[in-house]
Order: C-alpha cells, then structure tokens, then sequence
C-alpha cells in the first residue's frame, strides 16, 4: 500500500505527464519549461495561451496524466486550425518534487474549484483520481492502471514545470517529427496519432464528462 505520492506513482505505472500546447511555443518551453501565464514577459518568456478566461481561479500549469484532456485539445484544435499542436512530454516525478494540485475532473468545473486548493494536494486527492466517478464505475471501462478515472482529470502544477523535467515531444505525424527534430537539434519527438485522438473510453462519456 503506497504511503507516499512517489510510490503511488510506481504503483500505477505513471510514466509520464502530458502538457499540449501549439507547435509556436515549443522554443520557449524547452529552453525555459512550463511556466505561469503571468510569467509570460512577451520578450525572453513568451507564449499563447489556450484559455484567456481562467474559470479555475489559479494561474496553474495544467498537465495530464498518460493521456491529453482530449476533450479540450480538440476544442483547442477547432478552434485555431491553423496552428499546429504537439503535446510535451513531463517526467512524473514532478508530481511529487514540485507544487501541484490534482482534480478529479476539469479544474474549472464547479466540483473541483469549489474545493479548496489545500484538500487537492497530496497522495489522497490524486488518489481520488483513480476512484468511481459519480456512475461510471472504473473497473467497466478498461483503462489501463496508469490513467485517471475521468478523461478530463488534471493535474494543476502550480508553479509551472522547470525545463529539466521534459522528456520529449508527441506530435502526430512524421512530417511533424522530421521538422521538429530539424528545428530543436537533440530534442527526442515521437511521432504517434492516438494521443491526438480521443481515448478509448470516450463512448462512457457522452455527453456529460
């Protein structure tokens, strides 16, 4: 039985935490990481941020566990498509060496910020993330160990990510792949679609999530 968020981590098999973001910003996030929006200085920090209205009531990072909010990466996506997106990947370490909050479902839903901040962090919040939601029970959807019960579930890092926890890049096709690995020498990218679809589950979430 896990007693601390690092063994709670290995015990589930959380590999990596999942940040998407538009292809434009990629140059400031490997040189300076994830920061908070109102670090954004427009001149050595820049950035475009994806929610102008932060209905959360936090200046928080947001970041996914194994898999992207697809719900709101396709929103995002809709709505600027002519940007291109990739999806930088965290190593889960962060979620227990840096400040963060974990939500059972979207961050700026009235059931996760009616919650204060201090009772979303630590090993029972992100444990709760793993638990029935409302009447979908977990074990009828057949999601791997690793991803939170809600497709929606985030995780608020509140003093953003430094640079030194990226492992890489997820982008959706090879072209991609090939530009990236030509623009950011030395920067590992994979090319692989399912993260930029919805998850396997999503049928269980229609239309309410």
């Amino acid at each position: 039985m896990a007693t601390t968020i690092q063994e709670y981590v290995a015990e589930r098999g959380i590999a990596y935490l999942l940040h998407f973001t538009r292809l434009a910003n990629l140059a400031s996030i490997l040189e300076h990481g994830l920061v908070l929006r109102s670090r954004l200085d427009g001149q050595n920090v820049t950035g475009v941020v994806n929610d102008e209205l932060r209905l959360d009531g936090t200046d928080a990072v947001c970041v996914s566990i194994g898999f992207p909010n697809y719900r709101m990466f396709y929103r995002y996506r809709q709505a600027n498509q002519q940007e291109d997106w990739v999806v930088v990947v965290l190593h889960p370490s962060a979620l227990w060496e840096l400040p963060c909050a974990f939500c059972v479902t979207n961050a700026a839903s009235a059931r996760v910020f009616t919650v204060p901040l201090a009772e979303r962090r630590g090993l029972p919040a992100l444990q709760a993330m793993y638990a029935d939601f409302d009447d979908k029970v977990r074990a009828n959807l057949n999601l791997p160990n690793h991803l939170p019960t809600n497709p929606q579930a985030e995780v608020l890092m509140l003093n953003g990510v430094p640079p030194s926890y990226i492992r890489g890049v997820l982008v959706p096709n090879q072209a991609m792949k090939v530009q990236i690995q030509a623009l950011h020498p030395g920067t590992i990218v994979w090319s692989n679609s399912d993260f930029f679809a919805p998850r396997t589950d999503y049928t269980h979430w229609k239309p309410q999530a």
